[in-house]
């Protein structure tokens, strides 16, 4: 299974008045307040990247962009709408778009080992999720989000 460490992000505060990413007990903790509706198009980018012990550096594994509003709609079956599936039974997200301003969380989620893409090899993990309108570049000038979080898979 993959156990969260730690982890962070970023937001735009003409988007969230609010946004806390906590790791409590290795269950993933999110609270944000939504100040702007989330018009059709959002797009998400995950990146996971990899490295065999501490001290060595991470490595890119495997990146993805993804139509946000399709996958949470449930246009098409993938590891991630099965994650977004399990994020639901311990959170509020919206089911479709345009995304309401208001309240969400997720309050104990945990990445259990029949949702993590077997090609993923057992070690340490940073895995980091933007969210964006556009196309996504490496160094964004401003992304609605940013959020980095340090996991082991074992």
């Amino acid at each position: 299974k993959m156990t969260f460490r730690t982890g962070t992000c970023k937001y735009d505060k003409s988007i969230f008045s609010n946004f806390t990413l906590q790791i409590i007990k290795t269950k993933l903790m999110m609270d944000m307040i939504l100040v702007t509706t989330l018009r059709k198009g959002l797009k998400g980018h995950l990146s996971f990247e990899f490295r065999l012990s501490k001290g060595k550096p991470y490595q890119s594994v495997y990146q993805h962009d993804m139509n946000y509003c399709a996958l949470i709609k449930g246009a098409q079956e993938s590891i991630y709408r099965r994650w977004f599936t399990s994020m639901l039974k311990v959170g509020n997200f919206a089911t479709s778009c345009p995304i309401s301003k208001g309240y969400y969380y997720l309050h104990g989620w945990t990445l259990d080992g029949s949702i993590v893409p077997s090609f993923l090899y057992l070690g340490d993990y940073r895995i980091e999720g933007t969210f964006f309108y556009g196309r996504f570049k490496k160094q964004m000038e401003n992304p609605l989000l940013e959020c980095s979080v340090e996991a082991v898979l074992d």
